[in-house]
């Protein structure tokens, strides 16, 4: 065994193949020798399967499917996420080790004391286990979880499937509805039918609801018009209505209230309706669900949101384990609205809710069988993007897996919104790196007077999104040739210490006591004799003192996973090269649409090939179970 991997438990000797392949690492062994203490006498398949779904966990999946899990290593296992690419192809060595059959390894699991068999329909155990009783692994179908994530995966389902048609606070009057839309979204033409006002409806009148969309399709739109027609009804009834707006990190969550208060300007609603928005500020869902001691949240099933309506937006962003601490929580009377696309990176966590949910709906022509579907309204027209737009014409070459349509677009010499720079191109690589200087000088500049506002509206206009932190196209890189820069061109700044005048910052934790969240960014400036951060606030910028400051990085690059939720003038995409395993359709999509005005694509040709033509597809069973697939 080699000395690099670490000491396998007892019990646990027919893993050490995998470990020394580098399949399996210290969580997913030392779960197993937990397993293998526990239960005595189970199989080498059965730890297998645990070590599995533990290191599944770490990737993105639900759970292991016996049937492909073999191949799943083997894409997942080329090169390294949080270091260099590792030239090594794997392939060869993971072919060649002792996988299980699959219909053997079945069987071993069916009859282990460390696993519950379950029925894929019903849930029901099918191995006399006590309802009460729970064992480590569950077996369902050919899907294997570990109990955890299993109970996460089938609370969503069951309440999204059981409560669809549950009672809400119902609006009965037909002529009402039809009135408050008419009021905030027009008439409606029978013959080209609003999406928008058909979402909006479809939230006033059912428990739950779906709106998704890529970007520039409305759905903020939708949203803040929709709250104003439930505000305007709520006032009409004399009952207030008590709604929450939430998104997975605190940058989303600004990024909503700033969307959903700009949208209530642009429209010009009634002050009736318009000021409970504006007065209205989105939290993290952590927050809302009251996050306490690390491990629980306050508000659940028996102490439900107090909220009439709830409604998330990002909800790619969203990890299963939080949906269904979510869904446990929002009141069986209450409205729950679902907002973001599901074209877009998955959440960081294990899941892909959303894409889960959303399903077949995204597909236009697609035959749609659940009742789930009459909920979900998917946004095509895009608004943000003029129909001859380039940044558009990308990121649908994208989405649909068109690599020689993409590679057509960035071709296009007299395109002033998308480019393409190869990064073995050097003359046009330095090019683009003087320009993302430059674009980083006005930032300092601006902070080193002391103009903080003017700063952090500058740290929007250029981000390099990268789909690394390593390597010569990852963030640190981008970063570390940025502040080497910068001293020589700003005068009297340095970046020597850690809170230099100048430095922009992204928080990468919650901090309840300070009020700043994970994904918040912020600025160093010069205030008088003080150096301080100064961050986005509801009534402009505030300051926050660096003590204050327990989880921060420097921000002048940031990875694409992490850029969700905002939007830039120009974004500079920068992918690493073809080897990298973390290159997929969803990543170069969701980096290419964070650019507002213009996507400058650093990568090779054959590293945009791989990721469009690499879509993320995590092991879950819950598309299966709300589609009936």
């Amino acid at each position: 065994m080699s000395t690099k991997t670490p000491a396998l438990p007892a019990g646990t000797a027919g893993l050490a193949p995998f470990v020394d392949a580098g399949i399996l690492h210290e969580a997913e062994v030392q779960v197993a020798g937990v397993v293998a203490r526990t239960v005595p006498a189970t199989s080498d398949e059965v730890l297998l399967a645990t070590a599995l779904c533990v290191r599944g966990l770490q990737l993105g999946h639900v759970c292991v499917v016996l049937d492909d899990v073999a191949d799943t290593v083997g894409i997942e296992a080329q090169g390294d996420q949080t270091g260099p690419d590792n030239e090594a192809d794997p392939t060869a060595a993971i072919t060649d080790l002792p996988w299980p059959e699959p219909t053997s390894w079945a069987e071993a699991l069916r009859s282990s004391d460390a696993v519950t068999v379950r029925e894929p329909d019903s849930g029901a155990a099918t191995n006399g286990v006590d309802a009460a009783l729970t064992r480590p692994l569950v077996f369902d179908g050919s899907r294997v979880y570990l109990e955890r994530y299993w109970r996460y995966e089938r609370q969503v389902g069951d309440l999204l499937l059981d409560q669809l048609d549950r009672h809400c606070d119902p609006i009965d009057d037909e002529v009402a509805i039809d009135t408050v839309l008419d009021q905030f979204f027009g008439t409606d033409d029978p013959d080209a039918p609003d999406l928008q006002r058909l979402g909006a409806r479809m939230a006033l009148t059912h428990r739950i609801t779906v709106l998704a969309g890529g970007p520039g399709t409305g759905k903020t739109h939708t949203v803040a018009r929709l709250l104003a027609a439930l505000h305007q009804l709520g006032i009409d009834a004399d009952r207030p209505l008590r709604v929450a707006m939430a998104a997975p990190t605190g940058k989303a969550a600004a990024r909503m209230t700033e969307a959903v208060h700009q949208a209530v300007v642009s429209i010009d609603l009634p002050a009736s309706s318009a000021q409970p928005l504006l007065d209205s500020e989105a939290g993290t869902i952590h927050r809302l669900l009251g996050y306490r001691d690390g491990i629980s949240f306050r508000h659940n099933r028996t102490n439900p949101l107090p909220h009439d309506v709830v409604v998330i937006d990002e909800t790619s962003m969203v990890a299963l384990p939080l949906m269904a601490r979510l869904l446990d929580a929002v009141r069986p009377d209450a409205r729950i609205v679902l907002v973001g696309d599901p074209f877009q990176l998955a959440s960081v966590e294990a899941g892909a809710v959303l894409g889960d949910v959303v399903g077949p709906a995204a597909t236009l022509d697609a035959t749609l069988d659940s009742p789930l579907a009459d909920h979900i309204v998917v946004l095509q027209r895009a608004h943000r993007f003029a129909s001859d737009s380039a940044i558009a014409a990308l990121a649908e070459a994208v989405r649909t897996g068109d690599d020689d349509q993409a590679i057509e677009v960035l071709n296009d010499s007299g395109s002033n919104e998308v480019r393409w720079v190869d990064p073995t191109n050097r003359q046009a690589f330095d090019q683009l790196r003087r320009t993302v200087v430059s674009g980083a000088t006005e930032v300092a500049c601006a902070a080193q007077d002391g103009e903080a506002g003017n700063a952090l509206n500058r740290t929007m206009d250029l981000k390099v999104l990268c789909g690394t932190r390593f390597g010569p196209q990852g963030s640190y890189a981008w970063r570390d040739h940025l502040e080497l820069q910068l001293p020589r061109l700003v005068p009297g700044m340095s970046t020597d210490r850690g809170y230099y005048i100048g430095r922009p910052v992204i928080i990468t934790g919650n901090d309840y006591v300070n009020g700043v969240f994970n994904g918040d960014t912020g600025i160093v400036v010069r205030d008088d004799d003080r150096t301080v951060v100064a961050m986005p606030g509801p009534d402009g910028v505030r300051v926050v003192l660096p003590s204050q400051l327990a989880a921060v990085e420097t921000w002048w690059a940031m990875t694409i996973h992490k850029s969700q939720g905002s939007e830039f003038t120009h974004a500079v995409v920068s992918l690493p090269d073809a080897r990298s395993r973390v290159l997929t359709r969803e990543l170069l999509y969701t980096g290419i649409t964070r650019g507002k005005e213009k996507v400058t694509v650093v990568a090779t040709e054959a590293a945009l090939r791989q990721a469009i033509g690499n879509p993320v597809a995590r092991a879950t069973g819950l598309r299966a179970r709300l589609w009936s697939q």
